[in-house]
């Protein structure tokens, strides 16, 4: 045997090894296979130190973070909603919210406005403008002036300086969409959709004469566009029902509003027709209406006119009509009404007649009263500017607009009819778009 091959094989293996890249590179991956087999070699040998678990060593090291920069978070407002407790003062209000800006109280009990602007209703809104570290740069209100108007009280931070002011907000209206089906109850329906309860009431009337809104059953459907009256961007209350129409036990109802004029309107059917007849007689005969129901958007102005009711342009004297047979619920004198009468003419709906100059004689809570009989005269008592006549009608409790919901409706002339049918067409092309969509529709505004 050649000893000397033998001594040269493992020289010539190694020599390949070195120059073979190849082979490099399988030595390199076999090695976590090597590591592991000599891990489990050394784990089964006799050892006496075999048995002991690893000594396993931890490291700790801080690490030092670059500081977090909130830069300009001071600087970023929000406006913020609070409903207004009972018992509620502006100061006290802002005190829950975590506000305690002294310059801005101060400014408040100082303010140019009256304390009666600024008192807060219980149930009403006060909106606050503020940063992340509570500062306080503006809150606003709605409230009623001295003529019973409501206005929009803003007190806010201009520069260093505050200011106050309570005029009849500036408003843009916003056409609001629902198409609703009804599960359980109508009303029910209408609220889970998001439809304001002032929306709710007066839908509930457009179509009294015909049906309640009560009768409507399990998948009776109701498509609805209304106004939404957006101040500075944000909904701040809902207009008048434009367009309605109710899928009821298989038959079809639509209504379309029209305006007479700036002050007034009423609900007809896509053919123009009157839908409410009304009561039989105005309150003042032959009187204007000089300022309508305040929930809408006035066109001229395009302001909000929050007036709770309509007033009649009268002189003081002029007699004040009952408008349909009644029940005499109120005869008093209250704050800012005056002297005022309430007539009730069924369980829901009521009507209110306030700054009389004085009450028919013998006038008293109890008493029946027929469509035409005298129960007082206009004046200018409470909060009033001027003699005249503010009428309002309640339904359930709830303010609604006499002229669509009481006043006798009128029939429309030629030249209107004309307006309604370009304005009806329109409204009709909305409800057939929320008809066509299969599913309920519930608006983000």
């Amino acid at each position: 045997m050649n000893y000397r091959k033998l001594l040269q094989l493992p020289q010539k293996w190694t020599s390949r090894v070195v120059n073979n890249h190849a082979a490099w590179l399988g030595a390199i991956a076999s090695l976590p296979f090597m590591g592991v087999l000599t891990a489990v070699a050394v784990t089964q040998g006799n050892s006496p130190e075999a048995d002991k678990p690893p000594l396993q060593q931890h490291v700790t090291e801080a690490l030092t973070l670059p500081p977090l920069q909130l830069a300009g978070s001071n600087t970023v407002r929000y406006w913020r909603d609070e409903a207004v407790q009972r018992g509620d003062t502006i100061a006290r209000l802002l005190n829950r919210l975590g506000v305690r800006d002294s310059d801005a109280t101060r400014f408040i009990l100082s303010s140019p406005l009256s304390r009666d602007l600024l008192k807060l209703k219980t149930g009403a809104t006060l909106s606050v403008e503020l940063n992340d570290q509570g500062e306080l740069f503006g809150l606003r209100f709605l409230n009623d002036d001295e003529n019973g108007e409501s206005v929009l009280v803003a007190i806010e931070k201009v520069g260093d300086n505050w200011q106050a002011s309570a005029d009849a907000p500036r408003t843009e209206a916003m056409q609001t969409v629902r198409a609703v089906e009804v599960t359980t109850s109508a009303t029910g329906a209408l609220a889970q959709a998001g439809v304001p309860v002032e929306v709710r009431t007066q839908l509930n009337e457009i179509f009294s004469d015909q049906f309640e809104l009560s009768s409507m059953k399990r998948d009776d459907k109701i498509n609805l566009v209304y106004e939404t009256l957006l101040y500075n961007g944000a909904p701040l209350t809902t207009g008048n029902i434009l367009a309605v129409e109710i899928e009821r036990n298989g038959t079809q109802y639509q209504a379309f509003y029209f305006a007479h004029d700036s002050e007034s309107g009423a609900y007809y059917d896509a053919a123009g027709k009157p839908l409410k007849k009304g009561f039989n007689l105005q309150p003042v005969a032959g009187a204007r209406i000089s300022s309508g129901f305040g929930m809408r958007f006035h066109p001229v102005l395009h302001a909000l006119r929050m007036h709770q009711g309509i007033d009649y342009a009268a002189g003081t004297g002029t007699p004040i009509l009952a408008p349909s047979d009644a029940t005499v619920d109120t005869v008093a004198q209250q704050n800012g009404y005056g002297n005022v009468v309430i007539l009730r003419h069924n369980n829901k709906l009521t009507t209110l007649y306030a700054h009389m100059s004085r009450f028919q004689p013998g006038l008293k809570a109890g008493n029946k009263v027929k469509a035409g009989e005298v129960i007082g005269y206009v004046g200018t008592t409470g909060r009033s500017t001027g003699p005249h006549l503010h009428m309002e009608v309640r339904i359930n409790g709830q303010a609604v607009d006499p002229a669509t919901t009481a006043l006798p409706t009128r029939g429309l002339d030629n030249s209107e009819r004309l307006a309604f049918s370009k304005q009806s067409v329109k409204l009709a092309a909305n409800l057939k778009l929320l008809r066509d969509i299969p599913v309920n529709v519930a608006q983000l505004d």
